[in-house]
């Protein structure tokens, strides 16, 4: 039977008592590509000191594939890639760009994962709240391994992009890639005609602009720039109401910068919520535009997570937004860290709602494309094709 080998930097935590504890998002992943793979699937996790985003324990027997865990460093077992029809990596990490030689004298194909361009990696690393010479050491490294990193790629027999900027920086290095866009809206989740015609309703009603951003409050995705947008726009007489979705690192400071400058009657924060059965339903009914400040130039499922609820985004201009707003038709770019440049869109969205309106209609289109299931399928029947097991 065709074997599918899948090596993950998902976290886990072993238990006394022989369970795993595991992301309740990486599992159902794993379920599906159970599911649609025509055979047995393997996985390899590696024992690390990471959070977990949403823990769940399972024993063994609950997970449905064969679950392999290895120490730090440990390389990948020779017999399991002998026995491999088909090798599933992320290069993101750059520990594994030795499977192309592996690979040459064995049966099975290999395909790499790929988020972040060289841009997007350095990028990340300076936005680190770290200390500047360890900033400037991820760039020296990410710079040293380039090289490397290309040759892998090109050394494989596939390459799946999540995202624009990677597709667009190593998109020729095979002749065998894939560009998707990974979210989690399924196509049931996405907003019906009649919140659809609710929402446009009640923007020409002349009702407050219900503003929406859902993440998680890091440097990284700059919440905190929000406030000065919201106190400018509060200060010139907008009626608006600000929803943010999340917990994180910078949550103290937007909860104090929201009292201190008298925000508290237009944002509210709201703890993390279950995104399916509350999240979602929340931003299809309750929600008109969203915002992002993100400078960083890597995928973010919000963007099309945002637009499968009917949401428009004006967002500052970075790669992977810029593409994802020329795709879809559904949103604007400002110029980043320009406070004036969101509040002038802002005021302007406000004032002439209609193309609100017509981009919401574009969004959930869009999001429609790229939804959770279509996206999987797309990345699975490709895979088959590779491993030469499409008719099986």
């Amino acid at each position: 039977m065709p074997s599918l080998l899948m090596l993950s930097p998902a976290p886990l935590i072993e238990t006394a008592g022989g369970d795993i504890v595991l992301d309740v998002k990486f599992v159902e992943g794993m379920k599906l590509h159970c599911q649609l793979w025509p055979g047995p699937v393997r996985c390899i996790l590696w024992r690390a000191n990471h959070v977990i985003d949403e823990p769940m324990r399972y024993s063994v027997a609950q997970l449905g594939f064969e679950l392999t865990v290895l120490d730090p460093g440990a390389p990948v077992p020779e017999l399991m890639l002998d026995e491999a029809s088909l090798v599933y990596c992320s290069a993101d990490d750059l520990k594994h760009l030795n499977l192309p030689d592996a690979m040459l004298q064995r049966f099975g194909k290999l395909v790499y994962t790929v988020e972040q361009s060289l841009t997007g990696r350095m990028a990340s690393g300076f936005a680190q709240n770290a200390k500047v010479r360890r900033r400037l050491g991820s760039a020296l490294f990410n710079l040293r391994n380039e090289r490397l990193l290309r040759r892998a790629l090109k050394g494989a027999d596939g390459l799946h992009f999540n995202g624009y900027p990677a597709h667009r920086a190593y998109r020729r290095l095979s002749d065998r890639v894939l560009c998707y866009l990974d979210n989690r809206i399924r196509t049931p989740m996405l907003a019906r005609s009649a919140e659809q015609e609710a929402r446009a309703a009640r923007l020409r009603s002349g009702a407050p602009l219900r503003l929406a951003w859902f993440g998680i409050m890091s440097p990284e995705s700059r919440v905190l720039d929000f406030l000065p947008v919201a106190h400018l726009l509060a200060t010139r007489g907008m009626p608006f109401e600000f929803d943010l979705f999340g917990t994180g690192p910078d949550e103290a400071r937007l909860r104090d910068g929201i009292t201190s400058l008298g925000l508290s009657d237009h944002m509210r924060l709201h703890e993390p919520q279950g995104f399916d059965a509350r999240l979602v339903p929340h931003l299809r009914q309750n929600a008109d535009l969203f915002l992002s400040a993100r400078h960083l130039p890597s995928p973010l499922s919000a963007y099309v997570e945002a637009l499968g609820c009917g949401l428009p985004i004006l967002g500052a201009k970075n790669t992977m937004l810029r593409h994802v707003v020329a795709e879809s038709k559904a949103g604007w770019l400002v110029r980043k860290g320009s406070t004036t440049a969101m509040v002038r869109a802002i005021e302007r969205l406000n004032e002439d709602r209609e193309p609100i309106i017509a981009a919401s209609v574009k969004a959930v289109e869009f999001a429609r494309a790229n939804s959770f299931e279509t996206v999987f399928a797309r990345r699975m029947n490709d895979l088959r094709e590779i491993a030469n097991f499409e008719d099986v």
